[in-house]
């Protein structure tokens, strides 16, 4: 592809050549292996708005047939949420496909197709064809009527050869090689950049999304960098939080530790009052027992022994 020219994955040139009937067709009889039927309308860049005040959604190729309804997706960019998006887009269509008082029954089948450059869901493979089944029980019919497929367009040398392995090796490195498909899309691609108006309106415009895109890029990086910012924090204070829990239980361990040197101290010093008091009574009993011998009244020894009335009044008597 030439330098200020438009690819088919770059949204202007998808959105043109997905409104020719006969390439959209085929695009999605390559993408889900089965015939498509008479195309009724296409609609690019569709708006479905509920109401002013609800999130709305643009839909890339909004494709009615005789029985069915598709959309078409063409994302360049990684985004997060991807399934919530599908989601939300199912909603979003299906809101279209039935009027107010028609039963649930007439809900028409429903397929959205998504074409990605990157990897989807990072695991490595070329086509994810999600749909809604009953995990206690697999062989339980929903009859839920759509179907998810969602391509990694990266991962196109996964694929057994065929025509989805080409239009993906197409999608995601431009050249179309000898595949009958691929080579229409490139020719289709060719025409819509010979024509030097729309090339350079619709150029300006990507490069205007590009822009903003870029802007979204930085400030999602800076919200990435606050966000690990804002845990590395949190971190530091569940941190200090630790180790003020671990010096509260280290003083008051401390403190019991102070508590109980301080019984064991008292206790030592009371033991040591209580021994000291018992030596100077047997001395001065020793020293009465002396005295009553001495003043040759050996018979009151046994009396001052055991009776503490008249021990206290000889203590008195000889000044003890």
């Amino acid at each position: 592809m030439k330098e200020n020219e438009l690819e088919f994955s770059d949204w202007p040139m998808f959105d043109l050549l997905m409104t020719n009937e006969e390439l959209c067709r085929e695009l999605l009889e390559v993408v889900l292996d089965a015939p498509v039927s008479n195309i009724e309308y296409i609609i690019a860049e569709n708006d479905i708005r509920p109401t002013l005040t609800n999130h709305g959604v643009r839909l890339d190729a909004y494709v009615k047939t005789e029985n069915e309804v598709y959309n078409i997706e063409m994302q360049t960019v990684k985004r997060t949420k991807l399934g919530r998006r599908l989601r939300f887009y199912q909603g979003a269509m299906d809101t279209l496909a039935l009027r107010r008082g028609e039963h649930y029954g007439n809900l028409p089948p429903c397929y959205i197709v998504f074409i990605c450059l990157h990897d989807p869901f990072n695991a490595g493979l070329p086509v994810y064809t999600l749909n809604v089944k009953c995990q206690e029980n697999t062989s339980v019919e929903t009859d839920h009527g759509f179907t998810w497929v969602v391509l990694g367009a990266s991962a196109w040398d996964r694929l057994p050869p065929g025509r989805l392995r080409n239009l993906l090796h197409y999608i995601s490195t431009g050249e179309a090689g000898d595949d009958r498909f691929a080579t229409k899309l490139a020719a289709a691609v060719r025409a819509a950049n010979g024509d030097e108006a729309w090339r350079k309106e619709k150029m300006a415009l990507l490069t205007f999304e590009e822009d903003m895109e870029i802007q979204r890029r930085m400030l999602e990086e800076d919200r990435e960098d606050l966000e690990a910012r804002r845990r590395m924090v949190e971190e530091q204070r569940r941190t200090l939080e630790e180790q003020q829990r671990v010096l509260e239980e280290q003083r008051r361990m401390l403190q019991e530790d102070l508590e109980k040197l301080e019984h064991i101290a008292v206790e030592t010093t009371e033991s040591e009052g209580r021994a000291e008091g018992l030596e100077e009574e047997e001395a001065r009993l020793g020293a009465l027992v002396t005295a009553l011998i001495e003043s040759g009244r050996s018979e009151e020894v046994a009396l001052v022994a055991t009776d503490a009335a008249a021990r206290r009044a000889r203590f008195e008597e000889f000044g003890l």
